[in-house]
């Protein structure tokens, strides 16, 4: 007759190992969960980075068609950083299958805009180049959503919104009323059709900036209560509300604007820049949240493996004992 102990000791000892390693498993998944929202998360800065340069590229090039030929070594320049850019991306999303392919047709929009750009007609090149800005904000967005940064509490989905969608949205309106800003001085004269693009950038911006005010007074307190995102914060209303006034100042209300392109193109890049300090400064507090969140999945990583050698060494025993008895 069997050891009714011993059995229920073998049976108590199975139990415990199967659900030591199943407290494991879940733990080393949301491990590499954490470690991959990490990795999204660099990806969505090295797009803003490209991002960037290809609104300062739009700007330069509507520069230099209408006429100001001093932005062709800048241009060249800035392209040869965008094609090194490219470059350091295709290896991250070699690890990203998912968005592998809108990234690939990114390098590819630009290879075709690269080559012929200086050569295209204004309207072309501000079309390509802002059909080229939206596939990368929008790759930016569908990143940012995939890495479900919203669970658990990690962001809370007004700060999402402010960072992944209403800061960039307002940076490409900006870069846009740069380009045709930079055009309009390098030309000196404001057509009618620039002047209609121009006010419903300008509505544009002040919209965004609005829905980034709503947003901070939703977001999670402790997120946006960080005194270098205020800061950060405060710049970016003043830089907008001066450079709002430089348009409607120095462009449309003048018959023939008589500004220099390359001080118009350096005052609309200032408000830009505070616009993507404030999105570093959020993508420094989101990192910050990761990594907390990430130490302390390793601990309980760590903590569970050793929970379940402690079970496996129970069980051992407890078959050693069943082997006795029987």
């Amino acid at each position: 007759m069997p050891d009714y102990v011993s059995v229920l000791f073998l049976l108590a000892a199975v139990i415990a190992s199967t659900a030591a390693f199943m407290c494991y498993k879940n733990r080393r998944t949301r491990l590499e969960h954490l470690r991959g929202q990490l990795h999204y998360l660099e990806m969505t800065g090295a797009l803003k980075n490209l991002l960037t340069q290809i609104q300062q590229h739009r700007g330069m090039v509507s520069a230099y068609l209408n006429g100001d030929v001093s932005f062709k070594y800048k241009i060249t320049v800035l392209q040869s950083d965008i094609d090194r850019q490219l470059e350091q991306l295709s290896g991250q999303f070699k690890q990203s299958p998912e968005s592998l392919q809108s990234f690939v047709g990114i390098r590819e929009a630009w290879k075709q805009l690269h080559p012929s750009v200086l050569h295209l007609t204004r309207e072309a090149s501000f079309e390509r180049h802002c059909l080229l800005a939206g596939t990368i904000l929008n790759l930016i967005r569908d990143i940012a959503e995939h890495s479900q940064l919203h669970q658990e509490s990690i962001c809370p989905f007004s700060f999402i919104e402010i960072l992944w969608h209403l800061l960039p949205d307002t940076a490409e309106a900006i870069g846009q009323a740069r380009a045709i800003g930079t055009g309009i001085a390098a030309a000196g004269r404001c057509r009618i059709t620039d002047r209609i693009k121009l006010g419903f950038l300008i509505t544009r911006i002040r919209q965004a900036i609005e829905r980034v005010e709503a947003g901070m007074g939703n977001a999670n307190m402790s997120m946006v209560a960080d005194s270098s995102f205020q800061q950060a914060s405060a710049a970016v209303y003043v830089h907008i509300t001066g450079f709002i006034s430089h348009i409607e100042q120095k462009l449309l209300t003048a018959d023939k604007p008589a500004i220099d392109p390359a001080a118009f193109f350096d005052t609309a890049t200032g408000t830009l820049n505070s616009i993507f300090a404030l999105y570093d400064q959020g993508e420094v507090i989101t990192n910050h949240a990761l990594q907390n969140q990430l130490a302390s999945a390793r601990r309980s990583s760590n903590q569970s493996f050793a929970i379940v050698l402690v079970s496996l060494v129970f069980l051992m025993a407890s078959l050693v004992l069943q082997h006795r008895v029987v």
